[in-house]
């Protein structure tokens, strides 16, 4: 499975990676944030990045609609099983559990099919992780 990052990449950029990984026959990616690059990247302003997890899902979702940033008629939609992360014992800028999975949910409506989670070290906090999740409305599979 191919992890892919939003910062630190331009959309375009990601748009290539995926339509490679595609070719390559990879069906399954897992969108994440990922953490700032301990450098500055200049980005035209016309070359947009997603900030955000929930955008990057927003893309590749779009990816699979066949709708590309550029036109490319006629081009085959790219059919990824996409993964998103999860935080049983919060991820550590959120402010508070609630919020994260609150996130998450975002993620998920964005076009998630699957939720994995960072390791954890509480069987405990996991168990009401997904309980927490499920009654957020959250339905999809959450792999640990």
């Amino acid at each position: 499975m191919a992890h892919i990052l939003c910062l630190g990449f331009t959309k375009h950029e990601t748009e290539d990676a995926l339509i490679e990984l595609n070719y390559l026959g990879v069906e399954n990616v897992l969108l994440i944030r990922g953490d700032s690059p301990n450098y500055e990247k200049k980005v035209a302003k016309d070359r947009a990045v997603n900030l955000f997890a929930s955008d990057l899902v927003k893309q590749v979702h779009e990816l699979r609609e066949g709708r590309f940033l550029n036109d490319l008629s006629g081009a085959a939609s790219l059919d990824f099983c996409i993964g998103v992360a999860g935080y049983p014992e919060k991820h550590f800028e959120a402010a508070n559990l609630d919020l994260d999975v609150k996130y998450l949910k975002a993620k998920v409506a964005a076009g998630a099919n699957y939720i994995v989670t960072q390791m954890f070290y509480n069987n405990a906090k996991f168990f009401a992780f997904v309980e927490r999740c499920r009654a957020a409305g959250i339905t999809c599979p959450i792999v640990p």
